[in-house]
């Protein structure tokens, strides 16, 4: 093992265990370096995450579920008639998925709102992991999780509320579809306006009703998070618009709710590790920007979020102290960093391992590289 090897591993073990949110500040002076740290501290945490997955599965017996195939049916049912308890069943689960998303803030550089850019690609990666229609399905019949009353094992709770309403519609359709027919065909029958009247109203009502709902979906569906916030940082009544910022934390609060739902459908732990690179090429405002966002927006209590601010501290403390809207809050840059950061993690200068696995690794042909990563995946699968 090299020196970085080392070094990742000890991180990747920090991040495992770690309470959410959390905000780690990985140090290191070269760009390119981060990079491949961060890559590796991604391989020993999908390692840590497979052993953990093995582990559970002796322990319970119970193999995680996916929202793929007949999980999205089973997914589907959930979201519609069950809500989700949090019980000590499921605080004992120590299986964990890791979603991993890298923010390289120099490709939002450009846009006036490079805020609005991390909290897209936020939405953008959790619909594009579990798909679109369970996230617009949970949009509009979704409920958080509760917590047990209790011991009570029992992580679903049968919604009487809906099935109610729903048994409901389907009997005022039928009625009326019933008596709409009978107006229509029954000899006899067929002369009374009212009851024809009287079948179509219901009909209309109770299809209006289910048309509502699956109308409400479909909105979801084709208008994602990202295009909802996009909108209305695109508006030209944005700087005026009152309770812009609510909106999108409502945006993000139902993200980590659909979260909090797919814990316990798929019988593990979830956390989003969001990478956050290139952040020190940026002009100070945008800088002050993306921590803002991440102190205010996504830092709530029950998130599941790791941030990972890859940055050169040297770079980014002048940065803070130069921004206009941060006078009087960030006059010594490595204070307010600090307030920001929850875990700072330091990565030394590189090591004489780590420099001759970097010459190596430089004078080998493509194909040596290739066969390498090939090689590196199969001892990890």
């Amino acid at each position: 093992l090299t020196e970085d090897d080392v070094y990742c591993r000890c991180l990747s073990q920090a991040l495992c265990h770690t309470a959410t949110p959390v905000t780690v500040g990985v140090y290191a002076p070269c760009g390119h370096r981060l990079y491949a740290l961060l890559d590796k501290v991604t391989g020993f945490m999908k390692e840590e995450m497979a052993r953990r997955e093995e582990a559970e599965l002796r322990r319970s017996h119970q193999r995680p579920r996916s929202p793929e195939g007949w999980g999205l049916l089973l997914a589907l049912w959930y979201l519609a008639f069950y809500k989700p308890v949090l019980t000590e069943l499921h605080l004992r689960r120590r299986n964990v998925e890791f979603i991993f998303i890298r923010f390289s803030a120099w490709q939002y550089a450009g846009c006036d709102k490079l805020w609005a850019g991390l909290v897209t690609t936020l939405c953008a990666s959790v619909r594009r992991h579990f798909g679109a229609l369970p996230l617009s399905v949970y949009h509009v019949v979704g409920t958080r999780p509760a917590y047990a009353s209790g011991f009570s094992q029992r992580e679903w709770v049968l919604k009487r509320g809906a099935c109610l309403k729903l048994w409901g519609l389907l009997a005022l359709l039928g009625a009326g579809l019933a008596v709409l027919l009978a107006a229509l065909l029954v000899p006899g029958v067929a002369e009374s306006h009212a009851l024809k009247v009287a079948g179509g109203a219901a009909a209309s009502l109770s299809g209006s009703g289910l048309l509502l709902g699956a109308a409400s979906v479909l909105k979801n569906l084709l208008l994602s998070e990202k295009r909802k916030i996009e909108r209305l940082t695109n508006s030209d009544k944005f700087p005026s618009q009152l309770g812009f910022m609510s909106k999108v934390r409502a945006e993000v609060e139902a993200l980590v709710g659909f979260l909090a739902f797919m814990e316990i459908f798929e019988r593990r732990q979830l956390r989003v590790v969001l990478e956050i690179t290139s952040l020190d090429a940026c002009y100070p405002e945008k800088v002050a920007g993306v921590l803002n966002a991440m102190n205010t927006l996504l830092s709530d209590a029950h998130s599941p979020f790791i941030f990972l601010l890859a940055v050169d501290p040297g770079v980014l403390v002048p940065c803070l102290e130069q921004a206009s809207c941060l006078r009087g809050l960030a006059d010594n840059g490595y204070v307010y960093l600090n307030r920001t950061v929850t875990l700072p993690f330091s990565i030394p200068a590189m090591g004489a391992r780590s420099k001759l696995r970097c010459l190596q690794e430089a004078v080998e042909t493509r194909e040596d590289l290739m066969y390498r990563v090939i090689a590196r995946n199969v001892e990890r699968s």
